[in-house]
């Protein structure tokens, strides 16, 4: 917001220390004063303001009981008391409501510019917030809970809305931890049945001996341990879909097993002559090359040709740095019932873009909920990155920087466009939604290039 002046409220009914606060402040901020609270409370209830300043003691109260009534409708606006010497316990008072800082009477330059420099950080990262929230909304309600802006994932979203209404097989591949499953229930929800099964199987994490019971079900008496009957995992799938994670991982001679019942749709049970219809859509995936072990007789080719109606390549998180900042605001959205809003700033979603996650999406989710579980902080800053991910960035932080910024910029146009769409041009109404003043959206599409005639 550094091109922007804010918009500051300033309730002070002494004229030598307004005329002060006005010579001190008039170039960087834009000001409105208001003697009484009644009069600051009637301005600050008519329009938006960045930051308010409350002077403690008033004609017809005090600045506390403004305050007071703010917190009633309004958690988040910025508020500087401005108190007089021996206030000490008032001042705690108003921080425990709220209050960003608090500066004395007479009102020193350094001091209040410092005050006012703190808020205006605090007012840059939650617009930031905002606007990473608002694309992290977009982009999951664009395709099912998939969050990402880069090229890449518009191309898979893209993919992947074309299989809606086709049961044609699908297999997805990419490193571990980039989020097949999630690809997979994508798949699945698009369909929009509720009553459409979706029965996930990890292949690499069921012993082998097991691996053909879980799948294709068994008679009782089949084997040791089988007390009962039990359908399998393809039986369960009738009418639905069925993912198959780490199939790579399957024995040759289960994958025989598998190429029969994909090619007929028709499973045998362990220790049974019945043969059951299930009419399922497969949706495989694999970290491995396929091609390379069926070159080395470790996959069947024949499988792999029956699996691959529709290849879908997830690409690592280190290819994609534009995908992390949404991801971060989507996995601390996700994690913040348990650990409580929390932020990140600039520099420290700079750090996180440059680093290559080797584990992907996967270990980028555990290292931010280490690093909740550690620090208490609210505003997590570079300092709580973990210090392995500094002497293993694939990329200079600072050359992160300039790409973090144009993201962001290019975030903050969609979302302002967005919400400007939505209520038609509306301002006022716009501008609240944001979170910022009607100056500041103003100016806002200035320095974007945006005009009237962008919004409709």
């Amino acid at each position: 917001m550094s091109e922007e002046r804010l918009s500051l409220l300033i309730l002070e009914d002494q004229e030598g220390a307004k005329a002060a606060i006005e010579l001190l402040l008039t170039n960087k901020y834009k000001l409105d004063f208001a003697a009484t609270c009644k009069e600051a409370y009637e301005k600050w209830n008519s329009r938006i303001y960045d930051v308010v300043l409350l002077d403690m003691e008033l004609p017809d109260g005090s600045g506390l009981d403004v305050l007071k009534k703010i917190r009633q409708t309004n958690q988040d606006q910025e508020v500087i008391m401005v108190s007089g010497v021996n206030q000490s316990q008032r001042i705690v008072e108003a921080i425990k409501l709220g209050a960003s800082d608090y500066v004395t009477k007479p009102v020193d330059a350094p001091i209040l510019f410092r005050a006012l420099g703190k808020v205006e950080k605090t007012l840059k990262l939650n617009w930031e917030k905002t606007v990473l929230l608002q694309k992290v909304k977009e982009s999951e309600n664009r395709f099912h809970g998939i969050v990402g802006q880069s090229l890449a994932m518009r191309r898979v979203c893209e993919t992947l809305s074309k299989l809606k209404g086709n049961d044609t097989f699908v297999l997805v591949m990419g490193e571990s931890g980039v989020g097949k499953e999630v690809i997979a229930r994508a798949i699945h929800k698009q369909e929009e049945n509720p009553l459409r099964p979706f029965i996930a199987v990890n292949c690499a994490a069921i012993p082998e001996n097991l691996l053909e019971s879980e799948l294709f079900g068994h008679e009782k008496g089949s084997f040791t341990g089988a007390a009962q009957a039990r359908n399998g995992k393809f039986i369960q799938a009738d009418g639905g879909d069925i993912f198959l994670d780490e199939i790579a991982c399957m024995s040759p001679t289960l994958q025989a097993k598998l190429l029969r019942v994909l090619q007929d749709k028709i499973v045998e049970p362990v220790g049974s002559n019945k043969q059951i219809k299930s009419n399922f859509r497969v949706i495989a995936a694999t970290n491995h090359d396929i091609k390379t072990m069926i070159e080395k007789g470790t996959f069947r080719q024949d499988l792999y040709f029956r699996l691959q109606g529709v290849e879908i390549y997830i690409p690592p998180l280190r290819t994609r740095p534009e995908d992390t900042p949404l991801l971060v605001e989507h996995i601390l959205k996700n994690l913040s019932p348990k650990f409580g809003v929390r932020h990140f700033t600039s520099e420290a979603l700079q750090q996180l873009m440059s680093y290559p996650w080797p584990g992907n999406v996967r270990e980028l989710k555990n290292t931010i909920e280490n690093m909740l579980i550690i620090h208490r902080d609210e505003v997590l800053d570079a300092s709580h990155i973990p210090s392995h991910m500094y002497h293993n960035s694939s990329k200079e932080p600072q050359n992160m920087f300039s790409h973090l910024r144009a993201n962001i910029k290019n975030c903050e146009k969609e979302v302002i466009v967005a919400t400007l769409k939505r209520y038609r041009g509306n301002k006022s109404r716009a501008s609240k939604e944001l979170g910022i003043s009607r100056s500041i959206l103003y100016r806002k599409m200035n320095a974007l290039g945006l005009k009237d005639s962008d919004i409709f």
